[in-house]
């Protein structure tokens, strides 16, 4: 096969690549597939059509995961395995999907392909230990606040339109039909029609109550956090940022995942220490957990409420990372030789909880949690009304914490319920049901932040 062949998959790799945040030039995503569908059409081998996009998807994804070659949680090695290996695999995906749309008819292409995207890529894609839902493609568009609003009906109904777009486009190009443009044209009106109204419903709506937020983002980071001789200049950091916070008269403060790095549940002592700060207000944090089960130390990566009469409640992240909090396949062998070390040896949560606030119903994610609707869309029918997303993000590089914002942006929208995001070193954010960012920090910066957050029916 001729080089020259792999330029255009080449080419569609790069362009959906930047179409993700940081780069956020989402209106490449709208063309990127043209020239991978353009290579397909010239290939008759189904061999060699896997392969243009086994190319095009290793492209993208060396692009997009690059964060997790620069994982300072672990050693350079696994990082660099762990980064290949996974945009490896998720390669499958796209191959299944360029395999099928060798058996589709020319005349249902329309229809089918997008189908078949949704089906190969971002369903089955999402399932199993190795579930990816970080990649979906809506999160390409996350930053043209009308399109999202599509996110209010289903997730994917972005994904199946960016791709429609694509066959469509690529359809007039070759076929030199104008009907394309007019679908183009009738079907983008009214995206933008639907989502100026539900943009502008959403802002205008009246909220039942409303409740005073504080975001603490400490950026500390992990060199210092788990420092022992660091272990007081934190605490005094954690104290400030806590001070500012009740200063400004909040109901509830929001620290990020492990802003808090001792077991606060099972230590009474410092759990006591914070709560007598807190005053009226409630706090929540980030923790490591460990509950002895059978016999067997599991540990958590877990979040904790203290509530100001004295008593908490903590949650368990349900949505562990593959190879950094977790070992697929082996998870229990490495737990049981490993009793003593947290990192890599987490079990996942299981239990959806909401926890009352005042008035109301409040539900907490960690991390990888806000990448998944399902978790998301249990808490909500769970009766939560405010999501508060904790994360650390400061192992990985800058390209990831702008992603994981704007798949907090994304929930919002789905739910139409305020999240709030405190990240370790940023970015944390206030994001209304609307979408619209209220409030958004700036990378490795310390800061605190209040605002009033409404609360809805």
């Amino acid at each position: 096969m001729k080089k020259n062949k792999l330029i255009f998959p080449l080419l569609s790799g790069l362009l959906v690549g930047l179409s993700y945040p940081p780069f956020s030039l989402g209106f490449l995503a709208w063309i990127a597939f043209i020239p991978l569908f353009y290579s397909l059409s010239k290939e008759d081998r189904l061999g060699q059509k896997a392969l243009f996009g086994f190319v095009s998807c290793l492209v993208s994804n060396l692009i997009i995961l690059n964060w997790m070659a620069l994982n300072s949680g672990t050693s350079v090695s696994i990082a660099i395995i762990s980064y290949l290996a996974l945009s490896l695999y998720l390669t499958l995906f796209w191959m299944g999907f360029i395999i099928s749309t060798h058996f589709i008819p020319k005349k249902m292409e329309l229809i089918l392909i997008p189908l078949s995207w949704i089906f190969f890529v971002e369903f089955l894609r999402n399932i199993g230990p190795l579930a990816g839902p970080w990649m979906n493609l809506s999160l390409t568009q996350s930053e043209y606040i009308r399109i999202i609003q599509l996110a209010s009906l289903d997730t994917n109904i972005i994904s199946f339109i960016v791709i429609l777009f694509n066959v469509m486009l690529y359809k007039y190009f070759i076929e030199r039909s104008s009907i394309f443009l007019k679908y183009f044209a009738l079907i983008f009106f009214a995206i933008l029609f639907f989502g100026n109204y539900q943009f502008n419903y959403q802002n205008n709506r009246v909220s039942d109550s409303s409740i005073n937020v504080s975001i603490g983002q400490p950026s500390i980071f992990p060199d210092e956090k788990w420092n022992p001789n660091l272990r007081l200049t934190n605490l005094a950091i954690m104290d400030s940022l806590l001070e500012k916070s009740i200063e400004e008269k909040a109901d509830i403060v929001v620290w990020p995942e492990v802003a808090v790095t001792s077991y606060l549940a099972n230590n009474s002592y410092e759990r006591f220490r914070y709560q007598n700060k807190l005053s009226n207000a409630y706090l929540i944090t980030g923790i490591p957990e460990r509950k002895p089960v059978n016999g067997i130390n599991e540990n958590f990566n877990s979040s904790i409420i203290l509530n100001p009469d004295g008593s908490f409640d903590t949650y368990q992240k349900i949505f562990l990372v593959p190879f950094a909090e977790y070992v697929p396949f082996f998870k229990d062998w490495i737990n049981k030789m490993n009793q003593f070390d947290d990192i890599g040896s987490f079990y996942p949560g299981s239990d959806y909880k909401t926890f009352d606030i005042k008035d109301f119903k409040a539900s907490i994610l960690i991390c990888y949690d806000s990448s998944s609707p399902s978790i998301v869309k249990t808490m909500v029918d769970n009766g939560a009304q405010i999501l508060f997303v904790i994360t650390n993000d400061s192992y990985v590089g800058k390209f990831m914490p702008y992603q994981h914002f704007q798949l907090a942006r994304l929930r919002a929208i789905e739910q139409r319920i305020p999240v709030i995001q405190s990240a370790n070193t940023g970015i944390s954010g206030i994001i209304l049901p609307s979408g619209e960012v209220v409030y958004r920090s700036n990378l490795n910066e310390r800061v605190v932040f209040t605002s009033e957050v409404p609360i809805y029916d």
